[in-house]
């Protein structure tokens, strides 16, 4: 094939893959306009807004001092809400939506956190901006749900299970929290990753290595390949703690690219990149600035990050 038919190839799959983000981003976009129209979110009234009253005055006003306390202190916004029900969305989206309607945060850091409880759905999550996504992780906000506030639901006991939740999600973000070692952070090791899993490092740098020696050898097509699926298989190895797991994204990233991604041979191509989750940038469906008490949200936003759980 000719350097032009190659050219030619590879500007029009890069034109269909743009038509097709595109068409996918119009379609979410418009989903997104129709949730926050059909959706009467409550006011941020404070740093707690408790709409299912499961809070009494007392523990109300002492989760507001000790939110209050810790923004002053690190400039994190968290904030607790209680809601009867969700109306049928589901509370990965709704939590989502909230936090960026709300803009909890700062829209520097994008370090808000939303505690969500819906009694009558049985739900609860921890919605994590962007900025705190590292100090407060999914699995971690898992554990903390899963450890401190469900136990206590279960018990029908709101406030103490919301307090506890508070107190581990503030611990979280300083570092002080750490989870058990229990089969359930360790639920993706199988026996194999268990035997070699010393060896997973030099398993894929022999495979980053691959790719001087298939390039000299005249496969120039395989060592394009070699390279990013050696590291996008260590990571996933690391990320899942599941050897077989980063072995199997190494061959399908090695294919994909063998096959498609290098179709033109090394001809090169613009590339952009946009920031991971989420419909937009900071401020989601509107303005921040509902003025309940004097708080309101500063700007930040949300990609998804979190943990949901349920009793």
């Amino acid at each position: 094939m000719s350097n032009k038919s190659a050219n030619d190839a590879y500007l029009t799959h890069t034109m269909w893959l743009l038509g097709l983000w595109i068409s996918s981003f119009v379609a979410l976009s418009l989903s997104s306009s129709v949730f926050a129209q059909e959706t009467d979110f409550p006011v941020l009234s404070g740093r707690v807004v408790d709409q299912a009253g499961l809070l009494d005055e007392q523990t109300e006003a002492t989760l507001t001092a000790t939110l209050a306390s810790h923004e002053a202190e690190t400039s994190n916004q968290i904030v607790v809400v209680t809601l009867p029900s969700l109306n049928g969305y589901d509370i990965f989206d709704y939590a989502n939506r909230l936090g960026r309607h709300w803009e909890i945060g700062t829209s520097e850091e994008d370090n808000g956190i939303l505690l969500l409880v819906a009694p009558n759905d049985r739900k609860v999550r921890i919605e994590v901006g962007y900025g705190l996504e590292g100090a407060l992780t999914d699995s971690l906000s898992s554990i903390i749900i899963q450890r401190e506030i469900l136990p206590e639901f279960r018990k029908n006991n709101f406030p103490k299970g919301i307090e506890q939740g508070v107190a581990a999600i503030t611990q979280a973000i300083k570092g002080e929290y750490t989870a058990p070692t229990t089969k359930t952070n360790s639920r993706n090791t199988d026996a194999f990753s268990e035997k070699f899993g010393n060896y997973v490092p030099l398993v894929f740098i022999v495979i980053v290595g691959l790719t001087q020696i298939l390039k000299r050898s005249g496969y120039r097509k395989a060592s394009n390949g070699a390279f990013p699926a050696g590291f996008g298989g260590l990571f996933a190895t690391i990320a899942s703690g599941n050897l077989l797991i980063g072995l199997a994204i190494a061959a399908a990233l090695f294919l994909f690219i063998y096959f498609i991604g290098s179709g033109n041979d090394g001809a090169g191509g613009p590339r952009s990149s946009t920031r991971g989750g989420g419909f937009g940038g900071s401020g989601g469906f509107g303005g921040g600035g509902f003025g309940g008490g004097g708080f309101s949200g500063g700007g930040g936003s949300f990609g998804g990050g979190g943990a949901s759980g349920s009793w």
